[in-house]
């Protein structure tokens, strides 16, 4: 798909998650397990997933690390698995991590992570860096209605972001809400 696949390990406010691991070798798999292990004092609480299609590697990482699995509620009976936890709309996760619901995108779950303090933005499959420093939807036989998937992605706009930390293609830094407003121009 000439895409990078990202997830994300972060540490906030004395606790750590995993926001949609990515698919991991045995030996990057114990590369995390010793990033994890220079945190100590800030426990690995979750895994959280935006998507149901990001489920990727998750539950073998929910079981070498023990610990749960989150999802929007609206995802959760397409897991391949059961995951522990379910979220909704504005609901508050670890790290401080607080739920976006976009609606009428790929799935109906689909979720982005506000850190509001950090000014940090996790976006599954809503937006994608497939042009670094631009946003692109995923091509449009992946939606319903691909002009309904636009619109609801206004919401973001009311977000006070700089880092915008994407799912599928580069993440954006310092920048991601300019790259939105001109994701919106076009």
């Amino acid at each position: 798909k000439q895409l990078s696949f990202n997830g994300y390990y972060l540490v906030h406010n004395g606790e750590a998650v995993i926001i949609d691991p990515p698919n991991l070798l045995d030996d990057q798999l114990q590369s995390l397990k010793g990033l994890i292990e220079k945190y100590p004092n800030s426990p690995l609480k979750a895994i959280l997933l935006t998507n149901v299609h990001h489920e990727r590697m998750s539950l073998k990482i929910k079981e070498f690390f023990s610990v749960p699995v989150y999802i929007h509620e609206s995802d959760a009976g397409e897991l391949a698995f059961e995951a522990e936890h379910t979220f909704l709309n504005y609901n508050k996760l670890s790290c401080g991590l607080k739920v976006i619901h976009l609606k009428n995108q790929k799935s109906p779950g689909e979720s982005a992570f506000y850190l509001e303090n950090q000014k940090k933005l996790f976006i599954g499959d809503a937006l994608i860096g497939k042009v670094p420093g631009k946003l692109n939807l995923l091509p449009p036989e992946k939606f319903k209605d691909i002009n309904e998937a636009r619109e609801s992605l206004k919401i973001l706009r009311n977000l006070d972001f700089s880092d915008l930390l994407l799912g599928d293609g580069e993440s954006i830094l310092g920048k991601g809400k300019e790259a939105l407003e001109e994701f919106f121009i076009k």
